[in-house]
């Protein structure tokens, strides 16, 4: 099968450095990798050409910062692959990553959530990264500093139950991975969706209606390697979007009920 890895990215480039090394070995001539710059500056850009790899990404570039829903789409407006993986521009993977997403649609048209770690490093311990050389140590001492993110090991619990209708829950764009053609089926993200917060949710959602298959496989790690936002910016676009969520889909009561949770956390910032 060929695959569509693609990664939105705004400004992180050390991150984004990270990122595509460890991409670097798992890239085949069926494996492409789209980077949506969103609203970058022009030194990011200029530094990212920079670099120097043994494989080309695609890179689709928006002078204006479009947000996660409509740089997604862009990135699935290029995309090739059967199968396309959402995958950050902060999150580092192991070198089978690629390679244990497909073999799941190999077998049927699925959804494939990955684990995801957590990484606390200082910045400068993030810059000393790119000076590894050798990738398994560079790993290793991420790895040392990270541990299971609390919430979305509470999420995964809904996936546990294939037919549970509450398991778009565990939908984070950060690590998962989807059939091409479903995704078109479905338009991507809906791109009213503005700012931070539930344009996963959403889609999740609407894949659960069409009775996809959610398969949640903790052996597809990636680490992300956190890094500081504005809180109160976070929870305005949040509360922003689900109530935007909420006007969507106003006779669906699971979700309905779901919403009023996601509101409580939103409200308490957490």
């Amino acid at each position: 099968m060929k695959c569509s890895v693609v990664i939105p990215t705004k400004d992180k480039l050390t991150r984004l450095f990270l990122t595509l090394r460890c991409m670097e070995p798992q890239i085949t001539p069926d494996v492409e990798v789209i980077v949506v710059f969103d609203g970058c500056t022009s030194d990011t850009i200029e530094r990212f050409k920079e670099f120097a790899w043994t494989f080309s990404p695609k890179c689709v570039v928006s002078e204006k910062n479009l947000g996660r829903a409509t740089a997604r789409n862009l990135g699935l407006h290029h995309a090739s692959g059967d199968v396309v993986i959402f995958l950050d521009d902060d999150r580092l993977t192991e070198h089978d990553f690629i390679e244990k997403h497909l073999a799941h649609h190999e077998k049927e048209k699925c959804v494939v959530l990955g684990e995801r770690m957590d990484s606390r490093l200082r910045e400068e311990e993030i810059n000393r990264l790119i000076c590894d050389s050798d990738l398994k140590t560079m790993l290793a001492k991420v790895y040392k500093n990270s541990k299971k993110e609390f919430y979305y090991s509470i999420k995964k619990l809904f996936v546990s139950n294939p037919s549970c209708s509450l398991r778009y829950i565990a939908f984070i764009t950060g690590n998962v991975s989807v059939d091409r053609s479903l995704l078109l089926k479905l338009n991507g993200f809906d791109e009213r969706f503005k700012g931070w917060g539930y344009e996963d949710t959403d889609l999740g959602y609407r894949l659960v209606k069409e009775n996809i298959q959610y398969i949640q496989d903790d052996n597809i790690v990636c680490y992300h390697i956190l890094h500081s936002h504005v809180k109160g910016q976070k929870s305005k676009e949040e509360l922003s979007n689900l109530k935007y969520l909420k006007t969507k889909f106003p006779n669906e009561k699971g979700l309905q009920r779901a919403i009023v949770f996601y509101k409580l956390k939103a409200t308490l910032k957490l």
